[in-house]
């Protein structure tokens, strides 16, 4: 299924690793276990095809989970954010919470990719990786198929938890492949996914003074806050928020635009269709009866 073809690493000598251990002054004085947090409701599926990569059509992906992506043949540009990845088989990518994500560009429409969604507490020791794809060493790629493995054949969830936990250990520690080192700025642990949580509570559409009222700062410093950890202002990114949910809208529900406009917060239609075609290229009702975004065409705005 996956990872049938991997490369073959030559197992360490136990003997000469035994060998090398010290002998203990304390036999019951042994290293304390760190503050470890285990990822949870773990789901591992795939893909075969380019096209089956934007699926479901609902405008961009955008949820509160993890997705860790391996790409094992085919490359294709993942577009995060405001940011193209180009991400080559052998490679891996992974997508943070209430991040935006799609594919364009594939090398071709046939590809193997594995998928391993899952929630984490605790992503602070992740954020290196952030944008960042990084190579599917033998290592991981051994990891890869266990976990594939234990998730398909295992009726307790203990194992693939374990091994993904590995996995996401290993990640720590290795360095992103083919990016430049961290940024000077890196992003503030939990800003983004709390200002999400705010900005897209049912029925709501909080402006900046009311986010910033919800945590606890002043607005300045929220602004100042949120463009040094995400670069980009947090009113584009409210904006994109907003039009990122219409997308959806237009696509799947039955809404006219004047209701679609209202309900993701625009003053009015006119406001709202001309955000649209400034962001999409295209007009609500155009991008509706297409099905899809003009190609090529990613929210933009100014900073």
């Amino acid at each position: 299924m996956f990872l049938t073809k991997m490369p073959t690493t030559s197992t360490p000598d136990l003997t000469k690793l035994v060998a090398r251990l010290p002998q203990p002054l304390h036999q019951l004085l042994g290293r304390p276990a760190g503050n470890v947090t285990l990822p949870d409701n773990i789901v591992c599926f795939q893909r075969q095809s380019a096209t089956d990569l934007n699926k479901p059509r609902r405008g961009r992906a955008l949820h509160h989970r993890f997705v860790l992506i391996c790409a094992l043949r085919t490359e294709v540009t993942v577009c995060v954010d405001d940011q193209n990845i180009r991400l080559e088989a052998g490679h891996g990518l992974l997508v943070f919470p209430f991040q935006f994500h799609h594919y364009t560009e594939p090398q071709r429409e046939k590809l193997s990719w594995l998928f391993v969604t899952f929630e984490l507490a605790e992503a602070e020791g992740l954020a290196a990786l952030r944008y960042r794809p990084f190579e599917l060493t033998p290592p991981l790629q051994a990891l890869a198929a266990e976990l594939v493995e234990s998730y398909e054949t295992e009726r307790a969830a203990d194992m693939p938890v374990l091994l993904l936990a590995l996995f996401l250990a290993r990640l720590r520690r290795i360095k992103p492949a083919g990016q430049a080192a961290a940024t000077a700025n890196p992003p503030v642990p939990g800003l983004i996914l709390r200002v999400n949580q705010i900005a897209q509570r049912q029925g709501e559409h909080p402006n900046l003074k009311e986010i910033a009222r919800a945590l606890g700062i002043s607005p300045s410093h929220l602004r100042a806050r949120f463009r040094a950890s995400c670069g980009v202002s947090i009113g584009r990114h409210l904006r994109h928020l907003r039009l990122e949910q219409a997308c959806g809208l237009l696509r799947l529900g039955p809404q006219r635009v004047s209701e679609v406009a209202e309900q993701c917060g625009f003053s009015s239609i006119y406001s709202f269709s001309r955000a649209f075609r400034l962001a999409y290229g295209v007009s609500p009702l155009a991008y509706r009866h297409s099905g899809r975004a003009a190609p090529g065409k990613r929210p933009r705005g100014r900073k």
